[in-house]
């Protein structure tokens, strides 16, 4: 039995649900995610690269490896990895369904430039419309018929990511920069009146 530390720790599934919807809520886990990276004491740069690579890893078809791929890209540009890690929150199940439809579309339209418009070509009687209403058909088609949808879903979605790593950097530098100062202005201040409750009577 644990003493310091959970007895048993948490399963995939949970992970996954406390990404979606925190226990803890929404508030109070950004409060906490805000205290875990601004506490590494990275400069605005690496943090908003973390956050700029977690957005631009979730436009990956590939579920389950968003993470990975933000705290690697993360890794190779210096950025936190934290941040990386908080970033791939921009794709979750109120997202996906446009990105996997914005991806699809440009990944489509890529090909037709390339000459390939006939192998990614969708049968007559089905368009994405019809997988986003019905996701196990669109899982065995996936995979049944990888260069009908993830062929273009890769070459979207990353094109995608390509796209959003540079914009989500512009977007979210001036608003990190500013939440960064006033981090470090709180912690001076409980500093300064942590001494000034340590500091002995004449």
């Amino acid at each position: 039995m644990a003493i310091l530390g959970r007895s048993k720790p948490p399963g995939t599934l949970k992970k996954v649900r406390e990404s979606v919807w925190p226990s803890m809520g929404w508030k109070r886990a950004f409060h906490y995610y805000r205290h875990r990276v601004f506490r590494t004491g990275d400069s605005t740069y690496k943090i908003t690269a973390g956050l700029a690579s977690g957005v631009a890893a979730s436009w990956s078809p590939f579920m389950g490896t968003h993470f990975f791929q933000a705290v690697f890209l993360a890794w190779l540009l210096r950025a936190n990895m934290l941040a990386g890690f908080i970033g791939t929150a921009f794709g979750n199940p109120w997202t996906f369904p446009f990105m996997y439809w914005a991806s699809y579309k440009l990944g489509v339209a890529v090909c037709g430039l390339f000459g390939m418009a006939d192998l990614v070509a969708l049968p007559p009687a089905i368009n994405f419309a019809y997988f986003l209403d019905r996701p196990w058909e669109f899982l065995k088609f996936l995979f049944g018929q990888p260069s009908k949808l993830l062929l273009p879903l890769t070459l979207g979605g990353y094109l995608w990511g390509l796209i959003f790593w540079p914009l989500s950097y512009a977007v979210l530098y001036y608003p990190v920069r500013a939440a960064r100062a006033a981090y470090q202005a709180q912690k001076s201040r409980r500093i300064a009146q942590k001494k000034a409750k340590e500091k002995p009577l004449p």
